[in-house]
């Protein structure tokens, strides 16, 4: 089964992603952590929630590249480390390697939608038969269903 958990920008969808991974036994997965500087978003962390190790995913193109960044790409104002997301498709492996239950993803958005981030980490979730939980801005939840061939799913609303 496939839960999209839903909400406007900045509404809450995370935080109702970690509350679910909590209540969930054998799950795995990550979620995207805002670091802010004076006021503003500068970096996204990815967090494994099983053992809470952290990878850099994002910071601002502005901002200096920290040693060993690697390859990148841009999208907004933010620089994205390919790095990235390769460290969240091991987090999917080790869940799959694990017998894992259920996986947890923090976010389908724009880049997703446009075949990059975690694009292909969320079409090989959907084949492992795990349930899912994909945290999603409302107004991108038709295009998502559609791009991903996302069949039965039930939404969960954060307000």
């Amino acid at each position: 089964m496939v839960y999209l958990i839903s909400g406007k920008r900045d509404e809450g969808k995370t935080t109702r992603l970690k509350q679910l991974f909590e209540e969930q036994k054998n799950a795995y997965g990550f979620i995207a952590e805002k670091i802010h500087d004076c006021g503003r978003v500068t970096t996204y962390n990815l967090v494994n929630l099983s053992n809470l190790e952290t990878c850099v995913l994002a910071r601002l193109a502005s901002l200096p590249l920290l040693e060993g960044w690697g390859d990148d790409f841009t999208h907004g104002p933010f620089r994205f480390s390919y790095s990235g997301f390769q460290w969240a498709k091991q987090v999917l492996n080790s869940a799959v390697n694990a017998g894992g239950d259920a996986f947890f993803i923090d976010e389908l958005g724009k880049l997703e939608l446009n075949g990059k981030g975690h694009a292909e980490l969320i079409s090989s979730a959907l084949k492992t038969g795990m349930n899912l939980y994909i945290s999603i801005r409302d107004v991108n939840i038709d295009d998502a269903v559609k791009a991903f061939g996302i069949g039965e799913h039930t939404l969960i609303e954060v307000d």
